[in-house]
Order: structure tokens, then C-alpha cells, then sequence
């Protein structure tokens, strides 16, 4: 029954209790919607006008997954509307929010296009009760009603607010005929031009009902239509589908097209047979990677606001709506095969397999881990076990492995309760009877491991081994043939910097770095890396060659990588080794460099993935197993893939459809290749954007033969793998001797600090989201840089300013021995001495309130402060300006300290050399407690095994070179010439959490460190009267649970 209302908006009787509550309902999914779009507003567009806040009484931070999936909605609307209000027309532009909820899209065109403006009106169309309350927000928020002129209210004919750029309307979408005639009051229909913008709403309507106002837009003239809503493109029982099907239901809010038109075809089908003969449409997925909606610029924006690395669920979340845009009238754009249609013409060309495969359900919430990784083990009497370690289960990482079996094992395994800390996206590579290597991983994205493990198969214990040289997660690493060495490629160090060399890794030595030849590789993160299992002799030297292959990963742009490279290892007897890399896709060169990210015109971009594992066969057979592709889901009789790698070019066999039920979700799983062909997969699933997440019920068994390519349903006198136990991890395990001990470990290995060109503001705060120091060269400090000599500086000043320096008895000054004095001298005498090589180092107070005021250049010194000046690219700086200190050194060196406010070194005159350490390494630079700063000599212990253990960032300025320092980075520095100038910006960027007491320096730390350091106090004197075995060991257990929050 049509819902009937009054020209004031408000139901008549005829529409029942029962079908308005569920009205109700739909309205109500406005609510969680706009929480999300203000959580979007507030991150992700901090310099934009906000108005979404208006309508979210209290701001509620999303988590990465839901920010980034409602940018993308809210994104792709704004760039249709754009689009829409840039073409010309002599018409009246008139955009149509059919379903508007509490949307703010008029406010925010009229303030990021206000020419493009000037000749359109906006028109929101929702339930009378929805708009009745939005107009009453309008009228009552001084940001929202100042934009519109002759505003009136109650109107009349369901319209409830009429301005000249803006109009709401209180009317069920389900009475067009009422909508129609609210129109023609408010605009000249024949002599507009029309945009109907439909985000997920029109999809709660009945089929019909909807079809019904897709077909009437069409009939006013030239018009074009956005719809943004759900599909189900491989099937309802698809286990992200099910969930999100589920969830509407729970919320008694179905979302009813979707089963008439569950894909992309059928959506295109639906708008032609509507009135819309010209027809675009794609998955927000495809919209994600083109660069017709999102620059590569704003998809590495993004990922310098937040850390990100939900790429898997973000795939499967924009994999499941759709984005139509129609038009009524045609024009020269090219109408493509959607990229369903050019998936299944593919798929047809790739022979696909049945296979029931076994299935053994998990008990409650055991078995459900996510992101873990997989190894084997065996016991005393040689019977084989596999491990799913670590990874995220339903609340937390985990500390633990779950421990599967065949049915009735003669003897369990011994297992042992030291080992790594909780972690997920690490890496387990079986290296023979070495043992399994555990590498790296993260906690949270921007906080990726350094330490490797080794899993020993003789005790079942494990042993720390040698540390990578930078943290690292979602990389690549295959065990190279059948020796005990493994090769990693790539990988991600934080949340934006991906690692863009090659490692190789030998028990007896540790890491070493490959030089890569050529230019083939793009770096990525996530990809595929499998080793040949023959190794040859090298035909140039006496080395050994090793053959494998790299696919996919996400790159830098934040797209799946289209690459298909065929790598070449070579270890020589005495030189370092070398990879080489050669493209192994069937497209000839020209066409490889120039195909298009993610492209379905090529089976290329069902092997180029994310997150996927793999197998390699003696005939060189690669089992493909889940993860994600560009642009599409993968269907789910192309899940699993045999692909021939052997040759020059890489050829598919044959693909695997699962068909045992429940269906398995191949993302996030762990998979191992056991004894006798069994393909075993573990755990797996995935959050379901808002919607609920999925874990796999239990674990999957195939049956795989090295002489035919393809799975088969294990034998049913098989036994078959299920989980035994969970195997919990409590203790640290000890470091394996001779592995990566400061003993052994000659020297620390020192990272060069990159150097960068910035422009805008945008790239500093990239930069000081990621939180690693670099060097910005090229950018203009003013005329400093060419006119402060020594006798400028003097001139301007006068040679009799006195100024308070440190006269040093050694070229080493040490703040905690206090090897220097502090003395007043006059600037002209300080200036001549320094030049005689006085060891003497300025480092500039506040003038006029040393004590209380923390130094500013331009109040301090205004006769040479307008020489200098930061780049605009710098503007954050100076805006959250805590200090500017003017530093002139002679030749001294500054003690090793850290500074916990963020700054900005600037090189003026002369050079010098700084070494920094990351956080992590304050532990191993005898830092006292509550000390700042620590009297090691860095320039002289450096390269001895005292160091061996830190991680050394190095660089060298220049005038003009600016080099950032992110908070609490330990670093010292020496002079490279007689004579140094530097201004020395220090800057908040921290909202809180500062000291509260007096701070000139910008070096007192944070008020939560000064009251931790009291409550420890505090906790170890509670502990003051027990004996000293209880006292230690109840200590000790409190600081292993504090280490550990270091990972939530």
C-alpha cells in the first residue's frame, strides 16, 4: 500500500502501524550513517568547512575500515555531482538527493565550488519526519542558513524549507506523483538539467517501488543518475554477502533490489530498460584504482592520515557496491563490458574442477585466527602436526598456535610455553630440518617487528634469532629450493613506507641485502613469492642461481600491482648477491608497461593478488590459493588456481571449485602443504565492513598429487586434519646462541635518512604522520643561507652582545658529566674564537625570561630574524610553533638526548653530521630513568659490537637542508665544519598529554611518563616487605604485562 500524505507532510490513515514502524526503521539507518560520514569529516577533511557535525551531537572516531568505506561513498558522490555541475548548460542545474537522510552534500558543493554554484539548487527528497527535523537543524545553525537566500519555511505541497540554492522536500519516495508536483514549485522543470543521486537508499524500497523512480527520473528531460548501493555478484551464499544480508535483516531493514539485480549486468539492464540508454557502471572496488575518480596523490593522502592495512576487507566491502551512472541523453563516452562480463569471459576460457572437499567443524570460537601463519611440526615418533600461529582471533592478536592433527595420532607432540610476542601478517618459511622461520609481523600497522624466530623441529622450542635490519609485515619470503636459506622481497617498515629491497637469509650469518639489477619490480607489499624447488649453476661465475616467481602485491599507489616477474637469484662465492627480475605475463613488453592497473582484459589480474599463498610443484605446477585481485571478487570457482610456471610465460591449468559446505572465506587463512598431497586451510575470515565478522567454521582438507595438477576429495579411508588443542605462549624465549648476540653482531648497520622535495602542506603532514626523520632538500629558508657569515651575523647583532655558550674542555660534551661550563661572552669574541677552533657551542635562551620563556628568534634576535623564513610547505610548523632556537657550534659535539617535541633542524652555514635512533632503541643507549639524556660517545662506539644491537639512522646537512625530527628520536650530532648556524624550530603535534610544568627547552616529558615513573615507584614498594625471590617474581611478571600493552 502506497503511503498517502497531507500537503504538510504527515501520514493519512491507510498506511498501517506495522508498515510505518518499518519506515522507522529505514530512517534509522540515517543515523549510524552520518556518525561515520562526520567520523570521515573530521580525519579525513580537517581543512574543510564541517557540517555533518551539526547533525552528530558527539563525535565518535570509526575504525580505519568504516572511515575509509564511507570516504569512499561520500567521495565518489561529490566527484559525480562536480562532474555534473561543471558541464556547461545554458539550463538550470538541479541536484536531486532522493533518500538524503541528514546528508550535508549541498553545503559541502557551495563551499568547495561556489562558481559552479551559482547557477544550480540542491533538492533533498526524504520522509516527512526525517526533513522536518533536518529543517529544523538548518534554521537553528547560523553555518547552514547563512548560505541560503529568501528563505521560507512551510512551504506548502510537501515542501518544507524553499531557498534559492536549496530545497527540502517531506515526501515517501514511493508517491512519485507527489514528488513530481513538490518539483514544479520549486523549479522550471522544462528548462533544467537534472542530477538524481540515489546512496543507498532506494535499495530499502520495494523492487518495484524503485524501479518506478529510476524510470520516472528518466522522463524529465536531460537528466543523469548516480546510484550507490549493495550487489552480490557471487551469490548470496558468498560469505561477505551472507553477512551483510544478515545484518539488514537483523535490523529488519532488507535490502531488496539486490536479488534482482545482484551484479553489475543486471544493474545495467535495469537502468536501460528504465529510459537510460547510456549506462556506466562499476564497483566501488574498480572506482578505488581508476584514475577517473581518486589520483594516485589522494589515495597516498589518505594513508598519511591513518594507518591502514585492512586492504583484504576493504576489497571485499567495495567488491559488493556498486556505482551506476546513467544518462538519458548519449554522448561520445565509450561504453566498456562491465567488468563482470569481462570476468566471465575469462573464466570461460580456464577449465575448472569440482572437488568435495573434507570439512571439520571448529567448537565455539576455537580455530577462529586471522593474519596468523602455519608451519608443520612432528613428534618423537615422526607423526606430523601442523601449527596456525599467532594471528588476530575475536578480540585481540594472539599469543598462541592452534595445534591440528590427523585423527588419533599414536603420540602427541611436546610443546613449550617461551616464544615470540603476539603478533599478526608475519611469515613462517619451512627451511628444512633448520626448523621453521618466523619473521617480523606487526601489532598495529604503524608499528611493525623486527625479530625473527626460529621454530627448532628436534625440540619443538623456540629460539630468537638474527633481527631483521628494518621491521617489516605483509612481506614476501619463500624458502629457496631445498637449501635453508629464504629470500624476502618487500613488505611494509610503518603504515606508508614500503620496503623497496631484497633480503636474503642464511642460518650461519643472518640478513643480507641483494642488489636488485634492472627495473622491472615495482615495490609492493602483500604479494606472492615462490621459489622454483632446482637450484642451477650460474652460468657467468661459480655461483648458484635460484628461479621463482613474484606476482601482485599493492604498491605505493595503493592499487594491486600488475606484475608477473620471474626472479633470478645469484649468490656468488665472493660478492654480494644479485636478483634480477623478467616479466613472465604472455603480453608482449609494449603491452605489459602499458596495461592499465588491474585490467580484466587479460588473465593477468586473476594471478596478480593480495594476500594470497602458494605452492610450487617439482614440475614447477603453482597452487594459487584466495587473497584478493583488482577490481573484482574473485568468484568462487576461481578461487584456488594451477598454474604452470616452468616456462618463459606462465600458463593456467585448470581452477579449483571448493563446493563442500559451509563455504569457506579464503582471506586471512593460513595454509600448509602436509604429507601425502594434502592442502590443509586454516582458520581465515573477515571484519564485514559494520556488518559483523565472519570467521570460517572450521578446516578445510584437499587432496593434492605432484604428477596431476589438480585437488581431489581426500579418500575416505583418509585420515583427516582437524584441531587438537591451543598451544598458549607465556614466557620470552631465550636468544639462540651465536644468532644475533652483540658477540657475534660485529656492528650496527646504519640506515641512511632519505632525502625529499615537498611542496605542500599536505606532504609535511605525511610526513609527520609516518614518523620517520627525513631530510627536505630544495626548499627556500630565505636570504640566511647566502648572508650570514660570521661577520653579518656580528654586524647585525653588535660585537659586544653578550650571550650565555658552553665552553667544552673536550670536543665530546656530555650533559650528565657536565664537561663544559657555561659562561658569558661577548657574540664578537665567541664568533673569532670558534673560527681559532674554541670549542664552543651557543645554544640561544629566551632574551628576556631565559628561565620561563622558551627562545624565539624573531623576539631574541629581530635584527637578522627576517632572514630566515620556513617554506609554506612548513606552515603546520609554524603554526603549532613552540620554539625557534638560534644554534651556532664550533667544533663540539652534542651529546646524545632526545627531544620529546617534534622539530625542525634548518642548516644555515657550514655542515654537519647527525646519527638518530628510532624510540625502540632507547633501552640499549643507557638512558637512566627519567634522564633525557645519555653519555654515550655514538661517533666513537659505532662501529663496535656495544651498538651492534641498535638501529643507526645517518645523515649529513647542508646549507639549506632542513631535517625533520619526529618526538623522542635519540640523536647526537658533530660538526663537518670550523663553523655551524641553525635555526631550530620546535613544534607541538600533540593536541595533549604535555607537561603541565615549566619547559623551555621542549624536552621535558610527557605528564603520563612523569606520573608512570611515580606509580612505579609506588607499585615496587608494595612489594617491599616480601622476600626478595617473591619480590623479584612478582615484579617481573607485571613488566611482562606492561611490555605487552605496548602491542594493544
Amino acid at each position: 500500500m502506497s503511503l498517502t500524505t497531507n500537503d504538510k507532510g504527515h501520514p493519512r490513515p491507510g498506511r498501517s502501524l506495522k508498515e510505518r514502524a518499518l519506515d522507522d526503521l529505514v530512517m534509522a539507518t540515517n543515523s549510524s550513517s552520518i556518525v561515520s560520514k562526520r567520523s570521515v569529516e573530521r580525519i579525513y577533511y580537517p581543512n574543510e568547512p564541517h557540517f555533518f557535525r551539526f547533525f552528530v551531537k558527539k563525535f565518535q572516531r570509526r575504525a580505519p575500515l568504516i572511515n575509509r568505506g564511507y570516504y569512499i561513498r561520500l567521495h565518489v558522490i561529490d566527484v559525480a555531482v562536480r562532474q555534473f555541475l561543471e558541464r556547461p548548460s545554458e539550463k538550470k542545474k538541479v541536484v536531486v538527493n532522493l533518500g538524503c537522510g541528514s546528508d550535508v552534500l549541498p553545503w559541502q558543493c557551495m563551499t568547495r565550488y561556489p562558481d559552479r554554484c551559482k547557477n544550480a539548487k540542491f533538492v533533498d527528497i526524504d520522509f516527512p519526519d526525517l526533513i522536518e527535523k533536518k529543517c529544523r537543524v538548518v534554521q537553528e545553525t547560523p553555518e547552514l542558513c547563512s548560505l541560503l537566500t529568501d528563505l521560507k519555511t512551510n512551504v506548502g505541497n510537501h515542501v518544507q524549507l524553499q531557498s534559492n540554492q536549496y530545497v527540502q522536500i517531506g515526501c515517501d519516495l514511493r508517491h512519485i506523483s507527489d514528488i513530481e508536483k513538490a518539483l514544479l514549485t520549486v523549479v522550471d522543470i522544462a528548462h533544467c538539467e537534472f542530477m538524481f543521486v540515489a546512496e543507498v537508499s532506494i535499495t530499502y524500497m520495494e523492487t518495484k517501488g524503485a524501479d518506478s523512480v529510476i524510470k520516472w527520473a528518466s522522463t524529465l528531460g536531460q537528466a543523469e543518475f548516480c546510484l550507490l548501493e549493495q550487489i552480490i555478484p557471487d551469490g548470496e551464499d558468498h560469505p561477505f554477502a551472507k553477512t551483510m544480508l544478515a545484518h539488514f535483516e537483523k535490523l529488519k531493514t532488507p535490502i531488496k533490489s539486490v536479488f534482482n539485480y545482484p551484479d553489475l549486468n543486471a544493474q545495467r539492464s535495469r537502468f536501460i530498460r528504465s529510459g537510460w540508454p547510456q549506462v556506466d557502471v562499476s564497483t566501488l572496488w574498480e572506482i578505488w584504482s581508476s584514475d577517473r575518480w581518486i589520483s594516485t596523490d589522494e589515495r597516498r593522502r589518505l594513508d598519511a592520515i591513518e594507518p591502514f592495512d585492512e586492504w583484504e576487507e576493504f576489497a571485499l566491502f567495495a567488491g559488493h557496491y556498486c556505482v551506476v551512472m546513467a544518462k538519458t541523453n548519449l554522448d561520445d563516452t565509450q561504453i566498456v563490458p562491465t567488468s563482470h562480463e569481462r570476468l566471465g569471459r575469462l573464466k570461460n576460457e580456464i577449465p575448472v574442477a569440482q572437488s568435495i572437499t573434507h570439512f571439520s567443524e571448529y567448537s565455539g570460537t576455537r580455530g577462529q585466527r586471522r593474519f596468523g601463519a602455519a608451519m608443520k611440526l612432528k613428534n618423537h615418533l615422526g607423526e606430523e602436526f601442523l601449527a596456525n600461529t599467532f594471528g588476530l582471533g575475536p578480540n585481540s592478536r594472539l599469543r598462541s598456535y592452534d595445534l591440528y592433527t590427523k585423527k588419533s595420532p599414536i603420540q602427541d607432540i611436546k610443546t613449550h610455553r617461551a616464544g615470540p610476542s603476539s603478533r599478526m601478517c608475519h611469515t613462517m618459511t619451512d627451511l628444512g630440518y633448520h626448523g621453521n622461520l618466523l619473521v617480523g609481523g606487526r601489532s598495529s600497522p604503524s608499528s611493525a617487528l623486527q625479530d625473527c624466530w626460529l621454530f627448532d623441529k628436534t625440540m619443538n622450542k623456540w629460539e630468537r634469532v638474527n633481527d631483521l635490519p628494518l621491521p617489516l609485515y605483509r612481506h614476501g619470503i619463500t624458502r629457496l629450493g631445498r637449501s635453508n636459506m629464504a629470500l624476502l622481497i618487500g613488505g611494509k617498515s610503518d603504515s606508508s613506507t614500503i620496503f623497496g629491497g631484497c633480503l636474503l637469509f642464511r642460518p650461519d650469518s643472518g640478513w643480507l641485502e641483494c642488489k636488485i639489477l634492472g627495473s622491472n619490480y615495482i615495490p609492493v607489499f602483500g604479494a606472492l613469492l615462490v621459489s622454483l624447488q632446482e637450484a642451477s649453476r650460474s652460468s657467468e661465475n661459480d655461483g648458484v642461481e635460484f628461479h621463482g616467481v613474484l606476482s601482485g602485491g599493492i604498491s605505493e599507489d595503493g592499487i594491486i600491482a600488475s606484475q608477473i616477474l620471474r626472479w633470478v637469484l645469484t649468490l656468488p662465492e665472493d660478492r654480494e648477491p644479485t636478483i634480477s627480475f623478467k616479466i613472465l605475463s604472455k603480453l608482449r613488453c609494449s603491452e605489459y608497461s602499458n596495461q592499465e592497473v588491474g585490467s580484466l582484459t587479460h588473465s593477468d589480474f586473476l594471478i596478480n593478488r593480495f594476500g594470497a599463498s602458494g605452492y610450487v610443484s617439482p614440475e614447477g605446477h603453482l597452487s594459487l590459493i584466495g587473497g584478493i585481485i583488482a577490481n573484482s571478487i574473485i568468484p568462487r570457482d576461481l578461487d584456488v588456481m594451477i598454474i604452470d610456471i616452468s616456462g618463459s610465460h606462465y600458463k593456467i591449468l585448470s581452477a579449483l571449485l571448493i563446493t563442500t559446505l559451509p563455504r569457506p572465506l579464503l582471506v586471512g587463512v593460513s595454509t600448509e602443504l602436509a604429507d601425502h598431497g594434502q592442502l590443509v586451510v586454516m582458520g581465515g575470515g573477515a571484519t564485514c565492513f559494520s556488518m559483523g565478522t565472519f570467521w570460517n567454521k572450521g578446516c578445510y582438507t584437499l587432496r593434492y598429487t605432484h604428477t596431476d595438477p589438480d585437488f581431489e576429495i581426500c579418500a575416505s579411508n583418509e585420515r583427516r586434519w582437524e584441531l587438537s588443542r591451543i598451544v598458549e605462549i607465556t614466557e620470552e624465549a631465550e636468544r639462540q646462541p651465536g644468532s644475533a648476540s652483540s658477540s657475534n653482531k660485529q656492528a650496527a648497520v646504519k640506515v641512511e635518512i632519505p632525502r625529499l622535495h615537498i611542496s605542500t602542506a599536505a606532504s609535511f603532514l605525511a610526513i609527520l604522520k609516518a614518523g620517520k626523520p627525513v631530510i627536505i632538500e630544495g626548499s627556500e629558508l630565505g636570504s640566511c643561507v647566502k648572508t650570514w657569515s660570521p661577520d653579518y651575523i656580528v654586524k647585525q647583532l653588535g660585537f659586544d652582545r653578550e650571550i650565555v655558550v658552553h665552553e667544552a674542555s673536550s670536543p665530546r660534551m656530555d650533559f650528565n658529566s657536565k664537561n663544559f661550563a657555561y659562561v658569558t661572552k661577548k657574540l664578537g669574541d665567541v664568533m673569532k674564537e670558534i673560527e681559532s677552533g674554541h670549542k664552543l657551542y651557543l645554544r640561544a635562551l629566551s632574551d628576556d625570561h631565559p628561565s620561563d620563556q622558551p627562545a624565539n628568534i624573531r623576539v631574541d634576535f629581530p635584527q637578522i630574524a627576517g632572514d630566515f623564513k620556513l617554506p609554506e610547505a612548513l606552515s603546520f610548523v609554524a603554526e603549532n610553533e613552540f620554539s625557534s632556537v638560534l644554534r651556532i657550534t664550533g667544533p663540539v659535539n652534542m651529546w646524545l638526548h632526545y627531544d620529546v617535541m617534534a622539530n625542525v633542524y634548518c642548516q644555515i652555514v657550514g655542515s654537519k653530521r647527525f646519527i638518530l635512533f628510532p624510540p625502540s632503541d632507547v633501552t640499549r643507549l643507557s638512558f637512566a630513568p627519567g634522564s633525557s639524556s645519555s653519555s654515550i660517545d655514538v661517533f666513537s662506539e659505532l662501529e663496535s659490537p656495544s651498538l651492534a644491537e641498535t638501529h643507526p639512522h645517518e645523515a649529513v646537512l647542508r646549507p639549506g637542508d632542513i631535517l625533520f625530527l619526529p618526538p623522542l628520536w635519540l640523536h647526537t650530532a658533530t660538526p663537518l665544519s670550523n663553523l655551524g648556524v641553525a635555526i631550530n624550530v620546535f613544534f607541538r603535534n600533540l593536541e595533549n598529554g604535555y607537561s603541565s610544568g615549566r619547559d623551555v627547552y621542549g624536552n621535558r616529558d610527557l605528564a603520563a611518563y612523569e606520573k608512570g615513573r611515580q606509580d612505579v615507584a609506588r607499585i615496587a614498594n608494595a612489594f617491599n616487605k616480601l622476600p626478595s625471590d617473591m619480590r623479584d617474581f612478582y615484579i617481573k611478571r607485571l613488566a611482562c604485562e606492561l611490555a605487552e600493552k605496548t602491542h594493544d
